[in-house]
């Protein structure tokens, strides 16, 4: 790293335009990249502390224009993933740990899991093996990229707290009000299981209140914000009317409230299913023997 000469705004191993360029100008000095990172965007770069020697964000120690304020671990993770993760991308504790080191990535997968959530937050998405069984154990992936320090500051959080979130999957029956299904249900398709939140009917974007419950509604994570690449390519109407066809009157009455609500309706045989999926596995094998029962088996 080069680093600048008392009294100068220049380093010195560089002397030019502040705009061609090899470096970065703050304003009132001249920093350069390391040459070690130069696949690596300027926007991975950020000053460490006042020292006039610029960093990747995931390496520094001190934070940008501040003396002794450390550079937090969460902020680190978050900059290194926007940088060297694909959506798609799937990593684990070892590769964090190698690329960012102990201090950053804890060993315990239930710390790194807080951290992760801690991100959520931030509109990131990292999936893991309990959000998705199709991901081996102590996997993860990256379904969508939030805020990053590179992105400037971070915004204000509008959050759903975990005691807003519960009420409101109480309230609907903790299945996606869009599409139907439950919470840890296997999608039709076959590509992971359902995993509920509790999402905004007005977006954040257009000043969508988090605390309101009439503002929220539980979703899965597909209806939440789809994962394009988990998802089908979306069929056409050519391809789907052959099957719209084929129903007989009062299934085609039901899809069609189904299409003008935008979200499906439920029977009493949903309601009592959602309640016997939430007992006991006790009581849920009692009852199942005695709907065999009543059925003559």
């Amino acid at each position: 790293m080069a680093e600048l000469h008392p009294g100068s705004n220049m380093p010195p191993s560089h002397e030019g335009d502040p705009n061609d360029g090899v470096g970065q100008y703050t304003g009132y000095k001249y920093l350069m990249f390391d040459p070690e990172h130069e696949d690596y965007p300027k926007e991975a770069f950020a000053e460490e502390g006042r020292s006039g020697q610029l960093r990747l964000w995931w390496e520094l120690e001190v934070a940008p224009g501040k003396r002794k304020q450390s550079f937090g671990a969460e902020q680190k993770l978050a900059a290194w993933m926007a940088f060297n993760l694909d959506i798609g991308d799937r990593f684990n504790i070892r590769m964090l740990r190698e690329a960012l080191g102990s201090e950053v990535v804890p060993n315990e997968q239930e710390r790194l899991n807080r951290r992760f959530r801690e991100l959520r937050k931030d509109d990131w998405e990292v999936p893991s093996n309990k959000d998705d069984r199709t991901l081996p154990s102590a996997t993860y992936r990256l379904d969508a990229k939030g805020w990053h320090p590179a992105l400037g500051a971070r915004p204000p959080r509008n959050v759903v707290s975990e005691r807003t979130r519960r009420q409101v999957l109480d309230r609907d029956g903790w299945r996606c009000v869009v599409c139907g299904i439950g919470g840890n249900e296997p999608y039709p398709d076959g590509f992971g299981t359902a995993y509920l939140t509790a999402g905004h009917i007005r977006p954040r974007a257009a000043q969508g209140d988090s605390s309101d419950l009439n503002n929220l509604r539980a979703e899965c994570k597909r209806c939440n914000e789809p994962v394009r690449n988990e998802m089908r390519v979306p069929e056409t109407v050519a391809e789907i009317l052959p099957s719209v066809r084929n129903l007989n009157k009062p299934e085609l009455q039901r899809l069609s409230d189904w299409l003008d609500l935008g979200h499906r309706t439920r029977d009493r045989l949903d309601d009592l299913y959602d309640r016997a999926r939430m007992m006991g596995f006790d009581d849920r094998e009692d009852l199942k023997a005695r709907v065999r029962r009543l059925l003559g088996r």
